[in-house]
């Protein structure tokens, strides 16, 4: 089941990613097609910049109660196509039965990604780190690690668009590994300054809607 579970999460995905490369570049003819260019000394996308971001997701849990997320992260170019990530996360459940479940990662890692293609960047990413957990009279913690892949479209000078699916898994919790997929979208108010948002489902049947800022230095 968790196997038919992942292969229809990646055909979603798949599919919004052709979908939106094609509505991307449809009024362009193919011989007119070069590779997409910012509009400034530097790229409107977020591969391969130098930003701290902060977002806040609530997330409709298959459960009686809702869940918050607030992360903070850091991206850092090493090299051109390659970018090191970082990540601090903390979540907590509503009250339920009394008590809540809070849940802190530290993680870190490296994506990889094409500037090749005229319809957008593909990338590859894979990381790990850290996490702790407690509630309901017990607490935890475990090793975690996980992949993923995506690829991010310029829809305008300063909008951007990733659609994405990753895999995460902490052995030491309980439960299974987890697929999330979904999109996320950034705009660039100015130079230095961009508000994003997303929406993703994991294939436990959690919904996360996310907004965020990013600052650029």
């Amino acid at each position: 089941m968790k196997q038919n579970h992942i292969l229809k999460n990646l055909l979603i995905s798949a599919a919004a990613a052709l979908g939106l490369a094609t509505f991307a570049r449809a009024d362009v003819p193919l011989a007119d097609q070069k590779p997409l260019e910012s509009t400034t000394a530097v790229g409107q996308g977020l591969l391969g910049q130098q930003y701290a971001s902060l977002a806040y997701s609530y997330i409709d849990l298959d459960a009686p109660v809702h869940a918050d997320n607030f992360s903070f992260g850091f991206n850092q170019p090493l090299n051109t196509g390659l970018d090191a990530v970082f990540s601090y996360d903390w979540t907590q459940t509503g009250l339920f039965a009394g008590d809540r479940l809070n849940q802190q990662s530290l993680t870190a890692g490296l994506r990889a990604f094409s500037n090749a293609f005229a319809w957008g960047k593909p990338y590859v990413e894979a990381g790990g780190g850290f996490a702790w957990q407690r509630g309901y009279g017990s607490s935890d913690n475990s090793f975690v690690w996980g992949v993923g892949v995506g690829a991010e479209f310029q829809l305008a000078p300063a909008v951007t668009v990733t659609p994405f699916i990753k895999y995460a898994d902490a052995p030491d919790f309980a439960g299974n590994g987890t697929v999330t997929y979904g999109v996320k979208a950034n705009y660039w108010v100015d130079s230095q300054w961009s508000v994003t948002g997303g929406i993703s489902r994991d294939d436990d049947q959690n919904t996360s809607f996310t907004i965020g800022t990013n600052f650029r230095f």
